[in-house]
């Protein structure tokens, strides 16, 4: 059995790498290394390495074979997108078709990484995804990952349903642990990063604003059963844990254990007053539970304590 993983020396994509492996599959990685880093590959002689884009056609027509996992996860990061919008439409909308139209002409089934960025704006409640998806307008530039995801999830399904590929679109909701980087954004990394450079820890607007955090060795738990379990017609599915927590609640369990000491301080929009995050993010998790069969293992405050060490070895004096 041979899987290949797009994306793979990301933060979920590694993850899922190592997953495969344990279930004794071999894995081939294609990555352009734009954010990921070859060093999250484990040193596994069934772990094949190919560097390059997922919108070239030889490296991705050349690895369909056995069982198929497509992870596209491009534009990592808000300041990434916001920085090179045109890169990731090219990727989320070229790549996404190069990858779906192979895996078609090889019966291969497909997971296709989406994200809860298409929900747009909520109140809190948990988001349900036979419910409605919307975001803003398609000249803020702040949407663009939202869209490229969304046109994502309509052209998987739209292979889907004319050729029976087996598709799973998963929206992911904040998936975090100790190989993502804090280059492009990324919450609890930053937070580590400052606490273990001495602080401040800066939130951003009144930190009220929730998220749900899963660790990225439970969501690749998921989409290894996810994929396993893919139909014919497609399947759309959150893939998070519904536990929700304040950003500013997150700032206080990194510094209690950095240094409880160190001073948390409230700071404006990282990227402008035109950009207003989703206030909250919360999933509807039955029917991922219903398919998988699973329930996370590893909570938050362990998820904090593995980024804190991952980063230790940097920050150490």
């Amino acid at each position: 059995m041979r899987v290949l993983v797009t994306g793979g020396c990301g933060l979920i994509g590694s993850a899922l790498v190592e997953r495969c492996l344990a279930a004794g599959a071999s894995v081939s990685v294609l990555d352009n290394l734009s954010t990921g880093r070859l060093k999250n590959l484990p040193d596994d002689a069934r772990v094949a390495f190919v560097e390059g884009d997922v919108c070239d056609e030889p490296p991705v027509a050349g690895h369909v074979r056995g069982r198929f996992v497509n992870l596209i996860r491009f534009g990592v990061g808000v300041g990434l997108v916001l920085a090179r919008p045109t890169g990731a439409l090219r990727q989320g909308l070229l790549g996404t078709e190069v990858v779906l139209r192979h895996a078609a002409a090889a019966r291969r089934p497909v997971f296709f990484a989406s994200t809860s960025e298409v929900y747009g704006d909520s109140d809190g409640a948990p988001l349900r995804e036979d419910g409605p998806a919307g975001f803003g307008p398609p000249d803020r530039i702040r949407f663009t990952y939202a869209a490229g995801k969304a046109a994502g999830e309509a052209l998987a399904f739209a292979y889907a349903k004319e050729y029976g590929l087996p598709v799973v679109v998963g929206r992911f909701f904040n998936v975090t642990g100790p190989r993502q980087g804090a280059d492009h954004g990324a919450v609890l990394p930053s937070l580590v990063g400052q606490a273990l450079r001495g602080g401040p820890l800066q939130v951003h607007g009144d930190g009220g604003q929730t998220r749900c955090f899963l660790d990225a060795a439970d969501a690749a738990e998921f989409v290894w059963r996810l994929l396993d379990a893919a139909p014919a017609g497609g399947l759309l599915v959150n893939v998070g844990r519904d536990a929700p927590v304040t950003i500013l609640d997150v700032a206080r369990r990194v510094r209690d254990r950095v240094d409880p000491s160190l001073p948390i301080a409230l700071a404006p929009a990282p990227y402008g007053e035109g950009f207003v995050p989703s206030r909250h993010r919360r999933p509807d998790v039955a029917r991922l539970h219903a398919w998988t069969k699973y329930e996370p293992r590893i909570d938050l405050d362990a998820t904090i304590e593995s980024c804190i060490e991952g980063q230790r070895a940097v920050f150490r004096p």
